[in-house]
């Protein structure tokens, strides 16, 4: 059977006269963005895209959207959380997030928890650390808006022990916190 291009609409006749693109495993050889390197949009799509998590637990990470930073705001400031989480980028897959903790600590004692003997999580599972000691922080509840930046929190401000979860380094050969599973109050 042969095919009449005359026939054809343009725009299928265009494609049938660009040269075929090679696409090997996930977009390799395509990029959104120049500036992207091959691995750097590889990430993005399986950020975007991936049901896991995306990167392994660094200290970084952390230090990026859980550490409440020194002198940015009173802990007790109604919006701490909205602005706070803004300023962060803290968000899933460009969604608001349902909850979320700011603690005043330093990386350093939220690693040596994770050391800890292991304790129930909030969820009744085991597999969270309970820090030794009390620590001030902020839970973060979202109360209105679904995408980013749209995202309104109610602030309380807490203050107990903090329960992580960790999670192994094979880089760094240590265990680095990973989630803020919740504060318990101090009593």
């Amino acid at each position: 059977m042969r095919i009449l291009f005359t026939k054809l609409p343009a725009p299928l006749l265009f494609l049938l006269l660009l040269p075929p693109m090679q696409l090997q495993g996930t977009f390799s050889n395509f990029y959104l963005l120049p500036n992207f390197t091959h691995q750097e949009f590889e990430n993005y799509i399986y950020e975007l895209y991936g049901t896991g998590p995306t990167r392994p637990p660094s200290k970084r990470k952390i230090e990026k959207i859980v550490l409440a930073e020194e002198d940015w705001r009173p802990l007790d400031d109604p919006e701490y959380c909205s602005q706070g989480i803004r300023l962060r980028n803290v968000q899933y897959k460009m969604r608001c997030v349902q909850y979320h903790y700011f603690l005043k600590t330093t990386y350093e004692m939220l690693q040596k928890t994770c050391y800890n003997t292991v304790v129930p999580c909030e969820d009744g599972t085991d597999g969270c650390k309970k820090s030794k000691e009390a620590i001030e922080g902020v839970f973060c509840q979202l109360i209105e808006g679904t995408d980013m930046p749209n995202c309104d929190y109610e602030s309380s401000y807490m203050h107990g022990y903090v329960l992580i979860t960790c999670r192994w380094n094979n880089a760094t050969r240590e265990f680095i916190p990973h989630t803020i599973s919740n504060m318990v109050p101090q009593t």
